[in-house]
């Protein structure tokens, strides 16, 4: 019983961690008359996430076993494949590579 109690525990900790900052977030920035799609708008969203993500990995002393640059490194390209996807997706007319010459 106390595995599907850690279970159920773990996959909302996931799911709050998704659905906050982006949903949520968003939502609530729209409504004060922020566009979605804004590189400010997405820069608010993926700070919230790390936020809910590294604040208590930090405090409960995760980070620190982490002692391999090599994760970090991984981590951090993800990190910024994710980043950039998600700008490039809601922004399509700013990529670099797909923008008409003037």
């Amino acid at each position: 019983m106390v595995e599907v109690l850690q279970l159920a525990i773990l996959f909302g900790a996931v799911a709050a961690a998704v659905i906050v900052p982006f949903l949520v977030v968003p939502e609530v920035l729209a409504k004060r008359g922020y566009a979605a799609h804004r590189g400010v708008v997405r820069l608010f969203v993926w700070l919230t996430f790390l936020a809910i993500v590294f604040v208590p990995a930090a405090a409960t002393g995760y980070l620190v076993t982490i002692t391999n640059p090599v994760d970090w490194l991984l981590g951090g390209a993800a990190l910024a494949v994710a980043v950039v996807y998600d700008y490039y997706r809601l922004n399509p007319g700013k990529v670099p590579w797909r923008r008409r010459p003037r």
